[in-house]
């Protein structure tokens, strides 16, 4: 009984040493990054595809819109600055494929699971991101970061720029970055599969006491 008290101190200890490390890396991020978040109408195959090609348009057509240079600030104040530019993007990119849905762009907070984007993976969590949804918007999501613009569209597909990878990393700092690096990404993803525990426990824990 006493090594199972003990082992069950020693892990909610380096649970907790976890907890706070991601919390770190997640705050770091979420004050440097706008991630890209496109809803579907739903999950039918026609409804995701014209998901794609939303997602495609505003992608390319705003690939222009920030300063190389530019830091956090600077990119809200654009993003905030050009909504209805970029909503003009969607609608007629939805209109052109034969649809007449509503769309709403917005920038807020949203939920984000881990997502792997080619030199780095994101931790799970709530971040300030562009959200376009399409219709009804009850269909599968679709994730990348809007800046630094990690994600373009080269040749219809969608690749990932190494520099705005580097801008992150940087951004974040040395220590955070680390847990962004696939490099170690089976360690880092078991890492990052004890932290969204530590986190959906958390949750679970604080509804309870509601």
């Amino acid at each position: 009984m006493k090594k199972f008290l003990l082992a069950l101190g020693i892990g909610f200890i380096c649970l907790f040493i976890l907890n706070s490390e991601f919390k770190a890396t997640e705050a770091a991020l979420a004050s440097n990054v706008i991630r890209f978040h496109v809803l579907a109408n739903s999950d039918e195959e026609i409804d995701q595809k014209l998901k794609l090609k939303v997602r495609d348009a505003v992608i390319k057509e705003a690939s222009s819109m920030f300063d190389n240079n530019g830091d956090i600030n600077m990119a809200r104040c654009t993003v905030l600055d050009n909504l209805e530019n970029i909503k003009k993007i969607a609608k007629d990119e939805i209109e052109k494929n034969g649809f007449n849905y509503d769309v709403d762009v917005s920038l807020g907070q949203s939920q984000f699971p881990t997502k792997n984007y080619g030199e780095i993976v994101l931790p799970a969590g709530s971040y300030e991101a562009l959200k376009i949804e399409i219709g009804k918007a009850e269909g599968q999501n679709w994730w990348c970061v809007f800046f630094p613009p990690l994600c373009f569209v080269d040749e219809s597909c969608v690749s990932y720029s190494s520099e705005a990878a580097d801008k992150i990393k940087n951004a974040v700092g040395s220590e955070n970055a680390k847990l962004l690096n696939t490099e170690a990404e089976a360690k880092v993803k078991i890492k990052f599969k004890a932290y969204e525990m530590w986190q959906s426990g958390k949750e679970k824990i604080e509804y309870l006491l509601k």
